[in-house]
Order: structure tokens, then sequence, then C-alpha cells
């Protein structure tokens, strides 16, 4: 092999693992926000499963579906918990409005848009 191959494949492998490097560095600097918007879809998708058998949802009925509720990326160790379903189940009750899945009902509860 001459010296320009070898300096070549130096090269490109410097780059391809500065290419690494910061891919991985973004990904686990934005982990934390892909996490909590994983938790929100994931409850949310709880709260939708109960609303397509029962008519309407008050929060503390969503406090209890969500309670629990784990999410985790497959390539890391970190999970996101609901400790606190109480105070998380206005922020799923706000995100399914925004989302438009569900619409306020008479009295103190949500039920599914139409």
């Amino acid at each position: 092999m001459s010296r320009g191959r070898i300096l070549l494949g130096i090269l490109l492998f410097a780059v391809v693992t500065a290419v690494l490097y910061v891919w991985g560095l973004k990904k686990s600097m934005s982990q934390q926000e892909d996490l909590a918007r994983m938790l929100l879809s994931k409850c949310g998708r709880r709260v939708l499963k109960y609303l397509k058998k029962h008519e309407t949802i008050t929060l503390a009925e969503i406090a209890r579906q969500i309670d629990g509720v784990k999410v985790g990326q497959a390539w890391s160790r970190k999970r996101l918990t609901v400790m606190e379903p109480e105070k998380f189940a206005a922020q799923v009750a706000e995100f399914l409005l925004d989302q438009q899945y569900i619409q306020p009902a008479e009295g103190k509860g949500y039920r599914l848009k139409k």
C-alpha cells in the first residue's frame, strides 16, 4: 500500500468517527425532550383507549390510567416514569385538547371529539 492510501484511510476513519460522535452528542442532548414527548404520547394513547370504551373521563380517571407509565429509548438505559399522576393528568388532558383528540364534556370531564 502506498502512503497516499494509508493517509486517505486514516482521514476517512477520522471523519466517520467525528460524524458519529456529533450525532451521538446531539441525540444525548435532546434525549430528555424526546422522552417527555414519548411519555405524553403514551399516556395520551391510554386515555384514548379508555375513552373508546367509556363515554367521558375526568382528571382523576386520567390520573388512574397513567399511573406508573414508563417510557425509554431502545439505545439508552434512561427511563421516564409517571410518579405524580395527579399533576401529570392535566398536562395529558391539555396535550390531547391541543391535538384535538378530545373535547370538554358537560361537567368536569372530557370526551372523544366527534
